[in-house]
């Protein structure tokens, strides 16, 4: 039989490039309440976009070092070890290895060569907590930089970019929302993604959207936002990812995918 010719991944179906509605939000946690409070949850769309992205701006850049102490704690989990990114569930060695406490490094979820400019780690998006996550080496290695693509199951290379894994789908698109909103066009979404871009939106992707819909929140970047929020905590950067908190947010700006309202 003739060998068969590699087909590429299919990019996601086209989403409603419309903004959402107004959310039901009835039940903001208070300490989530008093972040959020001069924010005008009836706003949609870029208008939304804009004054969450003045909000999460207001924070401490701490430093690289800072960040890795801060990972001892954020990414914790209750087997004394630590939670790394790309790995799976229930497996102990190689490179899918779901909790360590060795032979990791830290990821840039937005890896760093494809921030317009380069992100760096003295200040700003290279040092930025919230896409700083523990990786074993071999996977943070295989990554490198490469953009996000449309897959399933385990993490991967796949079609010329890099699935992160089924249980890291909605954590990656969270986290690159956030900084596009903090870091606006160094860090726009097209830069990091194989998608299309949302039609009212270029520097967000329809991938995005549809993981974070498709992925609820986990208690692990709960603890991490948690720990981040709150400006008394020694090595917090003092913001919060508003997609965290709530995914619904980015269907009230972007449109797309119904993701979960975790405030209604």
């Amino acid at each position: 039989a003739k060998p068969t010719t590699p087909v590429d991944p299919v990019d996601p179906d086209p989403v409603d490039p419309g903004t959402g509605q107004s959310g039901d939000f009835k039940n903001i946690p208070a300490d989530q309440k008093a972040y959020y409070a001069n924010i005008d949850f009836k706003k949609t769309g870029m208008e939304l976009k804009v004054a969450l992205a003045k909000l999460i701006q207001k924070k401490n850049d701490i430093s690289y070092t800072a960040n890795k102490h801060a990972i001892a704690i954020t990414d914790r989990s209750p087997d004394g070890k630590l939670y790394m990114i790309y790995g799976e569930k229930g497996t102990t060695s190689g490179n899918h290895t779901y909790t360590s406490n060795s032979g990791w490094n830290r990821e840039h979820v937005f890896a760093q060569s494809q921030g317009n400019p380069v992100l760096g780690r003295s200040k700003g998006p290279g040092v930025d907590a919230h896409h700083l996550r523990p990786s074993i080496i071999k996977h943070n290695s295989d990554r490198g930089n490469l953009h996000f693509i449309e897959g399933s199951g385990k993490a991967r290379k796949l079609g010329g970019g890099w699935y992160p894994g089924d249980e890291w789908r909605g954590d990656v698109a969270r986290m690159m929302m956030y900084m596009y909103l903090v870091y606006d066009q160094q860090c726009d979404a097209n830069l990091i993604a194989i998608s299309s871009p949302v039609s009212t939106d270029k520097g967000m992707v329809e991938l995005f959207l549809k993981w974070n819909a498709e992925d609820p929140v986990a208690d692990l970047e709960i603890q991490r936002n948690d720990f981040h929020g709150n400006p008394k905590n020694a090595n917090s950067q003092g913001n919060r990812n508003p997609f965290i908190d709530n995914p619904y947010l980015a269907t009230q700006i972007w449109g797309g995918p119904v993701a979960e309202n975790r405030w209604k």
